[in-house]
C-alpha cells in the first residue's frame, strides 16, 4: 500500500427534527501526508476554510480523520473533535435561492487525465448538502450556489485545489484538467450509521 494524504471531514446539520444528523466528504491530496498534529492541523484548517464558503450557517464542522496510507481499511492516524471545547466552526455561506431538502445535494465534479479499465475519464467527485435551488427552476441549484462552488473547485483562495499538492484519487495519483458543476439537484441518501473510525491504539 502506498502513502496518501486522506482526510474525512464530518459535518452536522438538522435533518427531519434531528440537529444532530451528521454527513461527510473525503479528500486526497497529491502532497506527502503530515508528519505531526500540527501539520495535520494546518491541512485542516485550509479544507475547512475551503468549505465555510459553500456551506450555510446550519452546518457545523465537527469531526476530522486523517489517513496516511490508500488501504480502504486503514486506520486512521490523526483525529479532531472541533466540539470540545467548542463552539465548532460553522459554514458562512449565504446567497440566494430556496434551501435545499435534506436529502438533496450539489456535485461537484473534477475530470482527470486518467482512464479507467474501459478507457473511460476518471472523475473525482463531491456531493454537498444544505445548498440553494433555484425557486423558479427548482430542479437546478441556485446561481449564487454555482458561484461559490465553481471557486471552491478552483486552484485560488479558497479553492480546494489550492491545499496540500491538489487533489488525486485514492487509489491512484492524477492531474485534475477540468472542474465541473452539475448544475442539477441530485440526491445523497442521509441516515447512513456506519462504523466510526477506530481510534488510534
Amino acid at each position: 500500500m502506498a502513502a496518501v494524504t486522506g482526510l474525512t471531514i464530518v459535518k452536522r446539520f438538522s435533518y427531519r427534527g434531528d440537529n444532530q444528523e451528521e454527513f461527510s466528504n473525503t479528500y486526497h491530496f497529491k502532497s506527502p501526508p503530515p508528519g505531526d498534529d500540527a501539520s495535520w492541523m494546518v491541512v485542516l484548517n485550509d479544507v475547512v476554510a475551503c468549505e465555510q464558503k459553500i456551506n450555510g450557517i446550519g452546518v457545523s464542522f465537527v469531526h476530522a480523520y486523517g489517513y496516511n496510507s490508500d488501504d480502504p481499511n486503514a486506520h486512521h492516524v490523526f483525529q479532531h473533535d472541533f466540539t470540545v471545547p467548542g463552539p465548532p466552526p460553522q459554514g458562512q455561506f449565504t446567497g440566494t435561492g430556496q434551501l435545499m431538502a435534506g436529502d438533496q445535494a450539489g456535485m461537484v465534479e473534477w475530470k482527470t487525465d486518467q482512464l479507467s479499465s474501459k478507457g473511460k475519464p476518471i472523475f473525482l467527485r463531491k456531493f454537498h448538502h444544505h445548498g440553494l435551488t433555484d425557486p423558479s427552476a427548482p430542479d437546478n441549484i441556485a446561481a449564487s450556489w454555482v458561484t461559490v462552488l465553481t471557486a471552491y473547485a478552483a486552484n485560488g483562495p479558497y479553492g480546494i485545489q489550492a491545499v496540500h499538492g491538489g487533489l488525486r484519487g485514492r487509489a491512484r495519483d492524477c492531474n485534475v484538467i477540468a472542474a465541473l458543476i452539475s448544475p442539477y439537484v441530485t440526491t445523497r441518501t442521509l441516515k447512513r450509521r456506519g462504523k466510526r473510525p477506530v481510534p488510534k491504539g
